[in-house]
């Protein structure tokens, strides 16, 4: 199971996105570049990154950053928020992105869905899905769709997607422990890859989640207040050495 340590990048700086104020204070580094080499030396894979103001703003808004992030760590990075036309997955391509996440027109537009599969490979674009009880929200989520995650996901493999991140809103809020019933369903009953993201606090957490056969988990609070140490995690989940759960 791969894990995705993440940067949330608001106003040119880290950001945590936990309910809880006072974890804000919590993470490492103020500097995103900075922080990408930290989950770099701690043994990460892949880092993903979440453009905050480009997910509300509604198109990519920090690649200046993301291009240093890039240039700073031998790593791949997989790049989501504001991202909501071919020529934005074009080009944080070219930028050097590994990965870009789409979530809002991802979910509105199954043609569009065709085009960047068609046009960049099911291994560069990934569909993204952030869902509250039950039903997908979109941009940047602010606002409801009326779509089911399960047949949402499933629509999305028939246009060729390879790969979903499924956020669970309500668990990320809560970080009190991942959604299992909803996420066991979920890879039954689908027929692409899922990393899952959303209320992951601790290794006991990881522990549960990995016994979905889920592709990843996106872990993001949980690394910015040092609940979960990166290097322990990646041991025990990625190369599967023996460790001791929190």
């Amino acid at each position: 199971m791969q894990l995705y340590p993440t940067i949330h990048i608001k106003n040119g700086k880290c950001f945590n996105p936990s309910s809880d104020p006072s974890d804000r204070q919590n993470i490492f580094t103020s500097s995103p570049v900075k922080l990408a080499r930290i989950w770099e030396e701690a043994g990460a894979s892949c880092i993903h990154i979440v453009d905050v103001d480009g997910a509300v703003m509604g198109y990519p808004v920090h690649e200046d950053l993301i291009r240093e992030i890039i240039q700073s760590v031998n790593i791949p990075i997989q790049v989501g928020g504001g991202v909501r036309t071919i020529k934005d997955i074009d080009h944080l391509l070219n930028i050097g992105v590994r990965r870009v996440v789409c979530t809002t027109q991802a979910v509105q537009s199954n043609r569009f869905v065709e085009e960047a599969v068609a046009s960049f490979g099911s291994d560069c674009f990934v569909a993204g899905i952030d869902a509250v009880n039950g039903m997908v929200a979109i941009e940047g989520r602010e606002r409801l769709s009326k779509y089911n995650p399960i047949a949402l996901i499933n629509g999305m493999g028939k246009c060729g997607v390879a790969t979903v991140i499924y956020t669970d809103i309500f668990r990320s809020a809560l970080q009190k422990g991942p959604s299992i019933d909803n996420t066991r369903e979920l890879v039954a009953r689908t027929n692409v890859k899922i990393i899952y993201g959303g209320g992951i606090a601790s290794l006991r957490d990881l522990e549960a989640i990995s016994q979905l056969n889920v592709e990843g988990v996106i872990i993001a609070s949980s690394l910015y207040n040092g609940n979960i140490d990166l290097k322990e995690a990646i041991d025990i989940f990625e190369k599967g050495m023996t460790g001791n759960e929190n």
